[in-house]
């Protein structure tokens, strides 16, 4: 094993049962017949799905910086990685004896739902442009992107109580994550 695969096994492992986690929740809710279904909770578990998704899929490109990576730069890749299991455990409830009702669930959690998504948002870019800051060294260059600014659009949607502004937050970033990547491969 690779030092780097070895390194990112562990943040894998996280990334896995963030997907559990995911998986769980929905089979919860498929097994009981006392749900009230409303589909911005399931388009979130979505929206996280693809977040999940596309973490892994750009650790790929990673293994170029892993020769310079520090073990606190690991411990920033591993909370980072925590922030999007805890954002996993979020759009989905436990199910409730008397009934679940996903739309007064979802208006619930909304706000958690996306403070959990901005600090991901935020630490994985901060975590990213560290890493690579350090790798580049004497020559390193700051180049401004919209990308920074992804974390404070999702704390926005924090604070957004209407349906609508819910529902465009999360096909706005649904969007975003399948159109990163769309038609690329690995290799």
């Amino acid at each position: 094993m690779a030092p780097f695969e070895y390194m990112l096994g562990f943040a894998v492992v996280i990334l896995g049962l963030s997907v559990t986690e995911l998986a769980m929740g929905l089979n919860r809710l498929l097994r009981t017949g006392k749900v009230r279904w409303d589909w911005l909770a399931p388009f979130a578990a979505l929206l996280v799905f693809l977040k999940i998704v596309a973490q892994w899929w750009s650790w790929h490109a990673a293994v170029r910086f892993a020769p310079g990576m520090t073990f606190e730069m690991y411990l920033a890749v591993l909370a980072s990685a925590t922030l999007l299991f805890l954002l996993a455990a979020t759009p989905l409830p436990e199910v409730r004896e008397g009934g679940t009702d996903l739309r007064a669930y979802y208006a619930g959690a909304a706000r958690r739902f996306w403070i959990l998504f901005a600090l991901h948002s935020a630490s994985a870019i901060v975590t990213v442009l560290w890493v690579q800051l350090a790798a580049a060294g004497e020559h390193a260059q700051f180049q401004f992107s919209i990308i920074l600014l992804l974390p404070l659009i999702a704390l926005g949607f924090a604070f957004a109580r209407p349906r609508w502004a819910q529902a465009l937050g999360l096909a706005l970033f649904t969007a975003l994550y399948i159109g990163q990547y769309f038609g690329r491969t690995l290799f």
